[in-house]
């Protein structure tokens, strides 16, 4: 290896295994060098003595000199430091492990299905024995139940939205940890997280208008109660959905955020009580399509979405969320019928005892 250095400041190294002929004229612009056989050069920089004050510049002749490299390390480029952005994201990662762990499905799976249906129990006790709190103590005794509700859902949304864009490494590990859902590292908690976590602006944006536009006519519909367990449930099973289908397929590189699936189930609910009810679109106002026939489309659409293969949206988790959502809707429905039917029966009752008495 040999070091060529010309009146031009240009470091270039040889590979000398090949054999060149070299020639030297001199001109008003330096030296210019012919080879009959131009050999791979590995390595080009320009200014070389500025980045080497010590070496001294060749007689101004028109030979050529060539000196031997004391140490060709010194002519490598030296490793770009990375960005403080890119230090702090590597310092928030959970794993500096390139490949995912080797896990079976059962251990991949099975603390996810247990946090899955805690969740779902505790949101059907919710919703069992919530009662409505006295007017003296609500926060915003002026505005309905269902504004307040939703609004506290898009609050905790942005809140979280706005802890991603926090600098902080302690931070991204916490969300890395609790607010994704990640088959390659799954923890349980994330099912339940990653529905309150958005990727873009745009993301948290389209989300939080649908849950406000459906969920509170929803909410005064079932009341809070019947809602929060709605949407907490929705979101844990559609997570738990995508994190089956993701492990199944092997697909260890992708990660599922974002709080569609919990609105696809409050969608199912509303469509289930208001399946008459025409929706038109903001773009096109004059069109309107009655709801059960738009959800029966986007369920098509998400099914197609499943059979193609697409990865940028999570297709499993709209369509179970929403599936969820319509179970969820009937089940209240028949809860409320049996309700009635037992007031009618005691009613019955209580007339026929007065009657004999």
């Amino acid at each position: 290896m040999l070091h060529l250095f010309t009146r031009s400041c240009t470091t270039i190294l040889l590979n000398t295994s090949k054999t060149t002929c070299i020639q030297s004229a001199s001109s008003r612009f330096g030296f210019r060098v012919l080879r009959t056989q131009r050999p791979r050069p590995r390595f080009f920089q320009h200014n070389a003595f500025k980045q080497f004050p010590n070496r001294k510049l060749p007689p101004q002749s028109g030979k050529l000199t060539l000196k031997p490299a004391i140490n060709s390390s010194e002519n490598l480029p030296s490793k770009p430091q990375p960005k403080l952005l890119d230090r702090l994201k590597a310092q928030g990662q959970l794993s500096q492990d390139e490949a995912p762990r080797d896990l079976s499905y059962s251990q991949r799976l099975f603390a996810p299905l247990v946090f899955t249906l805690a969740v779902c129990g505790g949101s059907y006790y919710f919703a069992l024995t919530w009662t409505p709190p006295p007017l003296d103590a609500r926060m915003f005794p002026a505005l309905p139940q269902s504004v307040t509700t939703v609004a506290a859902i898009i609050a905790a949304n942005a809140a979280v939205w706005f802890a991603w864009k926090i600098p902080l490494p302690i931070s991204w590990r916490f969300l890395n940890r609790y607010f994704l859902c990640a088959p390659a590292l799954p923890y349980s908690v994330g099912l339940l997280g990653s529905v309150f976590s958005h990727q873009s602006l745009t993301h948290l944006g389209l989300n939080m208008f649908a849950l406000y536009i459906f969920g509170s006519t929803l909410c005064d519909q079932i009341g809070r109660g019947n809602f929060l367990g709605l949407y907490f449930s929705s979101g844990v099973i559609a997570s738990f959905a995508s994190l089956t289908h993701n492990v199944l397929r092997g697909r260890f590189h992708v990660y599922a955020l974002g709080a569609s699936g919990a609105v696809f189930g409050v969608l199912g609910a509303f469509t289930y009580f208001n399946p008459e009810t025409k929706l038109s679109f903001i773009f096109l106002p004059f069109i309107g399509l009655q709801a059960k026939y738009f959800m029966s489309g986007v369920a098509m659409l998400e099914a197609f979405g499943i059979v193609r293969g697409w990865q940028t949206i999570d297709n499993v988790a709209h369509l179970a969320g929403l599936g969820w959502g319509v179970g969820m809707a009937y089940w209240l429905e028949q809860r409320v019928k049996r309700r009635r039917r037992k007031l009618e029966v005691a009613m019955v009752r209580e007339n026929a005892s007065k009657r004999w008495w």
